[in-house]
């Protein structure tokens, strides 16, 4: 009897280990949820007493799409980016690290509306965490 349960869990931890993961984007809600969480950060981040200076003059239903397209493509997922790099799109704004910090702190807000959960906001926050050094300039 001992064996017979030493097996079933030894098969079964087996056939766990081999079960694919969820892609990232996917955790994320597809591209459609997170076109839904970029578009939420955004106009919350624009309405920001002082983070909200950037989007001064912003087309918002473009770049919203850019930046999700971009977020998808990060998350892995099988979006398109064709915007700039994001020293280029950034290089104008005078991007204090103060403010990358909000649209940061927006962001995880609504990654907890949205029900992701804390491992897939971890990975998609430590994949973006990079791209500060190419966006502030002070």
């Amino acid at each position: 009897m001992h064996r017979l349960i030493l097996s079933l869990l030894i098969a079964s931890l087996a056939a766990c280990s081999h079960t694919p993961s969820v892609p990232l984007y996917r955790q994320l809600g597809g591209p459609d949820g997170i076109q839904d969480i970029v578009g939420r950060t955004l106009t919350r981040v624009a309405q920001h007493p002082t983070a909200g200076r950037t989007f001064k003059g912003v087309k918002m239903p473009f770049l919203v799409d850019s930046v999700s397209k971009y977020v998808c493509k990060v998350a892995d997922g099988p979006c398109v980016y064709e915007g700039e790099n994001m020293v280029r799109a950034h290089a104008d704004l005078g991007l204090q690290g103060s403010e990358f910090d909000v649209m940061v702190s927006v962001l995880r807000e609504e990654l907890d509306r949205a029900g992701v959960g804390d491992a897939a906001k971890n990975e998609l926050l430590r994949r973006l965490a990079p791209s500060r050094r190419d966006m502030v300039q002070r």
